[in-house]
């Protein structure tokens, strides 16, 4: 399939499937074109920073703009041969097109490693330059950037930042529908409601079948990071700003649960390799952006019990959201691997099922406790679903065969320039915390 990511001013390249435009335009151009994405995304950052970031980092963010967009418009099922990897060749407008391009021998394995997919990029003349703000803002005195999802782990990153008062971090969000109230709350519980940047990337389509896997969807967060980087004193004055992507180690890494596992709905957006990929790709470009995970050898539980503010965290933990199939209802599922995370993690921290006052879908933590989840059809539901077997497997591969088998090729010295046994006790550890939540559903 081949797509082209351009503004709206710019024509259409000969040959190509589809067209997004990207960053201005109104929605009328919707109707001219396939798809757009990011057309808000300079106003609303206009309007917060009052001043402009670098124009390496809106190149950045238009490749973030362009991948995401070409992903919802190319359907998995209805151009793929073994229904998930898509050929997908992209055209995108820059800056400097001939720095780009000498690049691409970087960024397309970069990609394909996070989506799945084969990648082709060319880049053409057509980089963003908006006009600077009217009103200009004096100075950006923030030390660092840190994303701020919603989810449990970001929050806790948020917390323990704020609590140990040694940073002053931007907080970056990508402003989705059932996040936005959970991103403001925390941003103001921690009295830093007037340091969150909530950006819209909203890739829209028109006329096709959206792909809905969305697996590169948080490059786009990362894009917005990059943009807030950008503006902030240290950085024009030459300094390094770390940009902070806090996630638990077990789902950073992403080890497939059994060999059939595609993890359609995962994203390796913090994995070790792909931060390591993209770190190359910010020092080729001279982006003086330090990407940083500080959870990266933590899993989820223990994150919870090492958290430097424990009565912020009993307070607002409940209320983040992890769920990968919540769907309209924003209501955890209770059964997605990302939801037996949670659960897994709260039961390490508090040592009982009633400290989660999550609600949950399957089973409801009050059918946990009273023991009555064989007995209904949520406690069915539950048992029969494909990520709580899926788990289930792995456990007994790895009871029966040590870890190193379950892990396999997904972890090594050669893959990752990391200390490979560490990532092995963090992915291993991961499972057990499951594993020990699961003894309390009686299917262990």
């Amino acid at each position: 399939m081949k797509i082209a990511a351009l503004r709206p001013e710019q024509s259409t390249p000969a040959r190509v499937d589809h067209r997004i435009n990207i960053f201005d335009g109104d929605l009328g151009a919707l109707s001219r074109s396939s798809g757009h994405a990011g057309l808000s995304v300079a106003n609303e950052l206009f309007k917060w920073a009052g001043r402009s970031p670098s124009n390496t980092a809106w190149d950045f963010t238009a490749l973030a703009l362009a991948v995401v967009g070409a992903d919802r418009l190319v359907n998995r099922a209805g151009t793929s041969a073994d229904g998930w990897t898509r050929e997908i060749e992209l055209t995108i407008g820059v800056s400097d097109p001939h720095r780009w391009q000498s690049l691409a021998g970087k960024l397309v394995p970069m990609l394909s490693f996070l989506t799945g997919d084969f990648w082709s990029l060319t880049f053409v003349e057509g980089g963003y330059h908006p006009a600077p703000p009217k009103q200009h803002a004096g100075s950006r005195r923030e030390t660092c950037v840190a994303l701020l999802s919603g989810g449990l782990d970001s929050l806790i990153g948020a917390i323990d930042m704020e609590t140990a008062g040694i940073e002053k971090p931007v907080y970056v969000s990508n402003r989705v529908r059932g996040d936005v109230a959970k991103q403001e709350l925390f941003a103001n519980r921690l009295n830093a409601g007037n340091r969150l940047l909530s950006l819209n990337a909203d890739p829209r389509t028109s006329g096709v079948t959206a792909e809905i896997s969305q697996r590169p969807r948080s490059i786009v967060f990362v894009a917005f990071a990059v943009l807030a980087s950008t503006l902030l004193d240290r950085y024009k004055d030459g300094g390094t700003v770390d940009l902070h992507t806090p996630e638990n180690g077990f789902i950073s890494l992403n080890i497939p649960l059994t060999t059939l596992r595609r993890g359609s709905l995962s994203t390796r957006t913090t994995h070790p390799k792909f931060i390591e990929m993209l770190q190359d790709v910010f020092d080729d470009l001279g982006l003086k952006v330090r990407l940083r995970n500080d959870y990266q050898l933590k899993t989820k539980g223990t994150m919870m019990i090492e958290c430097k503010d424990q009565a912020i965290l009993t307070e607002l933990a409940p209320r983040s959201m992890s769920c990968g199939r919540a769907g309209r209802s924003y209501t955890h599922c209770g059964r997605c691997l990302p939801c037996l995370v949670r659960r897994s993690a709260f039961l390490k921290w508090a040592g009982r099922l009633d400290a989660d006052t999550t609600a949950y879908i399957h089973p409801k933590v009050e059918d946990l406790v009273h023991g009555r989840v064989n007995n209904d059809f949520h406690g069915k539901a539950f048992a029969e679903y494909d990520d709580v077997m899926q788990v289930m497997t792995a456990l007994d591969s790895v009871e029966r065969n040590g870890p190193r088998r379950w892990i396999g090729p997904h972890i090594t010295a050669p893959r990752l320039r990391i200390d490979a046994h560490a990532y092995r006790n963090v992915a291993t550890e991961g499972l057990h915390e499951i594993g020990a939540f699961l003894e309390l559903t009686g299917l262990r």
